[in-house]
């Protein structure tokens, strides 16, 4: 059975839900978990319903909006989002003090965003037990689904979805959700490895690792090393690639080419370097060229130009080139702790808009800040906090380099979406209140190549993709004239 909002802002009960919808018109319907109800109205993928048991996030209740429509808001005061659009506010029971909650909410065009409960101020809420929580969702009426689009999360269209998530604050393989919870995730789920990178096996979550007869391989020419960005693997940040463009690869460097799996959250890239240098075998030699993307570029600047700091002890690394895709060698201002619910935001719409190989990896890493996030926790975030401008973490790597022989090459793009519901959405909360400036839709455009400090800087062996190319942060690896120009840089005397 169906409620008629109320566009003048009265509360209006929907299930255990209390919505007020200022300037909204429409019908509201709640579904009891596992109803036929909610699953034909959240339309969820089979990946997400992965990731969701994988990460232990129960649905408590899914709220369908149809028919919204928007109409002029009553001129007393109602309240906004942080980003100061109008708001609808949703009223939902507290799980009670063993379960953490957050709020998906999925809009008519497809774009999904996390919703953390909030005070008066717009300010996280970290106690339970309060009998109720307010969350703010952002109220416009947007545009249907992207011209040429498909969905990797959801598959939800036309309408409005509002789904209740709770979480036991206590995971039985983690431990307490707060400060370091993504840390601990990581060191079970995301463990170091160096891994091989075939046409055979780079989409391969469980592939063969570099064992001694690899070490020995890679050790007999250049070797070409594969490292990831935030929050994914190398199975997951490079399925785009083709299996011709690693057999390419794999022809330029006579088969020596492997890959760097890492934890991206919760330690800072030379701590993941350190971690490299480590597992190679003592007395090793090793010549390599990098392809890095997003965060592991900041990885790969450790490896060649930290290391004094890496205890490289009799083993010889070195670094010869290094092409950075979309890198934040100047940061994002996304890892600010008051952006970070953007941050993940951003990743989970790329995946539900750009879907590829590797979603429930990706997802599981998203959830899992989320759920951080959602107790108000920010304790051992150093991975994501090693990409803020102006933080302690690139102001150390950006004040060096001068000395290094590593010819450093670049790869950006300044990403405009095709017009529909994720334009409309990044126009409001992306480059108009958070950047301000060009961007890939996670990292600014010039901050890739551009002056920042660093001796080795600005990179003047460097391509931008245009507004017109729509190359988004993550497709950078499916793209052909990327990929051309990559093994160009590679293959160059």
């Amino acid at each position: 059975m169906s409620t008629k909002l109320s566009s003048q802002g009265l509360p209006v009960k929907v299930g255990s839900v209390t919505l007020m919808t200022p300037g909204l018109e429409g019908q509201a319907t709640s579904h009891a978990p596992g109803s036929h109800g909610m699953r034909s109205a959240e339309a969820a993928t089979n990946e997400f319903n992965a990731a969701q048991a994988n990460t232990n996030l129960q649905v408590q209740e899914t709220i369908e909006i149809t028919n919204a429509r928007e109409v002029p808001a009553p001129t007393a005061f109602t309240r906004s989002t942080t980003f100061g659009e109008p708001a609808v506010q949703v009223e939902v029971p507290d799980p009670g003090k063993k379960w953490g909650q957050v709020v998906l909410h999925t809009d008519q065009g497809g774009v999904m965003t996390w919703h953390l409960a909030v005070d008066n101020n717009n300010k996280v809420v970290s106690t339970r037990g309060r009998g109720t929580r307010t969350y703010l969702i952002r109220r416009q009426v947007v545009p249907s689904l992207d011209v040429g689009q498909t969905r990797g999360i959801t598959t939800a269209i036309g309408k409005k979805i509002i789904k209740v998530l709770v979480f036991p604050l206590l995971d039985p393989l983690i431990g307490e959700v707060s400060s370091f919870f993504a840390s601990r995730w990581e060191t079970k789920r995301r463990p170091y490895r160096m891994r091989q990178f075939s046409p055979d096996d780079y989409q391969s979550a469980s592939p063969p690792l570099v064992d001694d007869a690899g070490w020995e391989r890679l050790g007999q020419g250049r070797a070409l090393l594969i490292v990831h960005g935030t929050f994914s693997q190398t199975h997951s940040g490079f399925a785009g690639f083709s299996p011709q463009v690693v057999q390419d690869l794999n022809q330029i460097y006579g088969g020596r080419v492997f890959a760097f799996d890492h934890p991206t959250i919760s330690e800072d890239p030379t701590e993941n370097a350190k971690k490299f240098v480590e597992m190679l075998p003592q007395e090793s030699k090793l010549d390599i060229d990098i392809i890095c993307h997003s965060r592991g570029g900041l990885v790969s600047r450790a490896l060649a130009e930290k290391q004094g700091e890496l205890s490289v002890g009799a083993r010889t690394l070195t670094v010869r080139r290094i092409v950075f895709v979309a890198t934040p060698n100047a940061g994002t201002v996304l890892t600010d702790s008051k952006y970070l619910g953007s941050l993940v935001d951003r990743y989970t719409n790329l995946l539900n808009f750009f879907p590829d190989t590797g979603l429930i990896d990706v997802l599981d890493a998203i959830i899992t800040v989320v759920k951080q996030l959602a107790v108000a926790a920010y304790g051992g975030l150093d991975g994501l906090q090693s990409m803020l401008p102006g933080g302690a973490y690139l102001a150390d790597l950006n004040s060096g380099g001068g000395a290094v022989s590593t010819d450093y090459y670049a790869m950006a793009s300044n990403y405009e979406p095709q017009p529909g519901a994720l334009r409309e959405f990044l126009r409001d909360q992306l480059a108009d209140k958070i950047f301000k400036a060009e961007n890939d839709l996670i990292v600014p455009t010039s901050g890739v190549f551009a002056a920042n400090g660093d001796g080795k800087f600005p990179i003047s062996n460097h391509f931008v993709f245009s507004a017109q190319e729509y190359v988004q942060h993550g497709g950078f690896f499916a793209n052909q004239k990327a990929c051309q120009k990559m093994q160009e840089w590679l293959s160059a005397q």
